[in-house]
Formats: C-alpha cells, structure tokens, sequence
C-alpha cells in the first residue's frame, strides 16, 4: 500500500512540475524573442568601412610575411600568425615567374629565435628529375 501511494505522490510531483501556466511559457518565448533579436544599426559599427577580402589578405600578407633569402631555385619566407598554406601559393609564384616549368616544394620549417617560423622552399621540376 505504502508503495502505491508512494507511486501515485512521485506522479502527481511530476505532473506538477511539468505542466506550465501558459503566460509562463509566453513570457519565456517573449524574453527570448528580445535577447535575439537586434537591429541592423546595432550590428554595424560606427566609421567601419567595408573592407574586401583581397585588401584584408593583402594587409595580412604585408605585415605578417618577410622575404628572408631568394636564390635562382630556392626562397626562404619569415612569418607569423599566418598559416603555411597561405605562404605555399607566394613560394610557387616566385618559382614559376624566376623558373618557368618549375613547382616549389617545401624543404623545412624550423622556429627562429624571434619566435618566427621561416619556410624554405625548393624550386623544382620533379618530372625531369
């Protein structure tokens, strides 16, 4: 017997508890609602020119990575807080304007002193190798 009634409590508790007024369930959905929600004037930012993803790649490019050393079929760049992938299409640009048939290929990446990383990459034509 105490079972059942102790059954039947725990139900009721949670039937309770689960079962809103619906002004409380309007009210959240209202709060929520103005949280969310924000103007287009609030997102934009006073005097923020619109700036192209070409100048901003540019602005990186210049600021984060140095020509350290160029030879007829190798070019060492310094950079940093850029990735190696966006140095690796200037690396191949460079071999294919001074070595025309010729890819760049990686060599090494080591840390500098200056907590720099520096990329060394070889120009070369692997199909006549």
């Amino acid at each position: 017997m105490r079972k059942i009634a102790f059954m039947g409590l725990s139900v009721l508790l949670l039937v309770s508890c689960i079962s809103k007024p619906k002004e409380e369930i309007e009210a959240m959905k209202t709060e929520n609602k103005q949280v969310a929600e924000v103007t287009p004037q609030q997102s934009q930012q006073k005097n923020h020119r619109a700036v192209s993803i070409a100048e901003s790649d540019f602005e990186m490019y210049r600021k984060n990575i140095v020509v350290k050393t160029m030879g007829d079929d190798y070019i060492v760049y310094e950079y940093s807080d850029v990735r190696i992938d966006k140095v690796a299409p200037l690396a191949s640009r460079y071999c294919y304007e001074t070595n025309p048939g010729k890819k760049a290929y990686l060599r090494d990446i080591y840390m500098h002193r200056n907590h720099k990383r520096r990329a060394t990459f070889d120009c070369v034509d692997l199909a006549s190798e």
